[in-house]
């Protein structure tokens, strides 16, 4: 099966895309997407090649995005409607998030939002909950807690997916995305949320971190996951375990 993937290259290469081609580069025929998706211009006969796009490139840091939000307009829906207009030719699974569920909370869960809205027919969403794993992007909490580079903690709880968990979901919905794509978006996440001060002290034991409230994102997040248990996933992973 032939997968062009975005998310590896461009402006901000991506962590579960790169994990993606880690796990799966044996199973599938996988074609790195070149640049920033915002340049995207690629004729009729580019897309004939594939049988599907799998677009993980993104935006992604809620934080980040109340200080850049056009930025990630720009990424994220604007040049994500240019990939969404070939999906007449070409199915497409594409990167959401456990934040649409609020998405007025941040400029990054509106974008996320706006994307689902004006993703075509032949295409499927996938609501990643917060994701977790080695050599993660250096912004994220998980990796900043390795490094001990954290000043303080939030009361959130967090529905911690590990990132090979979700590439097997991901597997899951390129093989299944005849059947699934009527669900138009679905969620990845094991369904068992963490508070972010348990995860921490797993993570960074007797690390004596302040805890303050922040404003601007989601209290509590936890997936169901119950149609991709349908399909036989498994989380194998879990954030106090690892």
């Amino acid at each position: 099966m032939k997968i062009l993937l975005t998310g590896t290259k461009g402006y901000r290469p991506g962590f579960i895309a790169n994990n993606f081609i880690r796990l799966y580069e044996d199973k599938y025929d996988i074609t790195e997407y070149e640049g920033d998706i915002r340049d995207w211009d690629r004729s009729a006969e580019y897309w004939r090649n594939f049988d599907m796009i799998l677009h993980l490139a993104a935006m992604a840091g809620v934080r980040r995005s109340h200080e850049e939000p056009e930025l990630y307009w720009d990424v994220n829906v604007t040049a994500s409607k240019k990939i969404f207009s070939v999906a007449e030719e070409v199915p497409i699974l594409y990167a959401s998030s456990s934040s649409i569920y609020e998405w007025w909370l941040s400029p990054y869960a509106t974008t996320k939002y706006a994307m689902e809205a004006i993703a075509p027919e032949n295409t499927l969403g996938l609501r990643f909950h917060t994701v977790y794993g080695d050599n993660s992007r250096s912004d994220m909490l998980y990796d900043k807690l390795l490094r001990r580079d954290v000043s303080y903690l939030t009361d959130h709880t967090r529905d911690w997916t590990h990132v090979e968990d979700i590439c097997s979901a991901i597997d899951i919905c390129i093989q299944n995305f005849h059947t699934l794509k009527g669900h138009r978006a679905i969620d990845v996440g094991n369904g068992h949320p963490v508070s972010v001060v348990d995860m921490a002290n797993k993570v960074w034991p007797n690390n004596n971190l302040p805890v303050r409230e922040v404003s601007g994102e989601r209290q509590d997040t936890c997936a169901d996951p119950s149609i991709l248990l349908g399909y036989e996933w498994e989380p194998k992973h879990h954030i106090l375990d690892d």
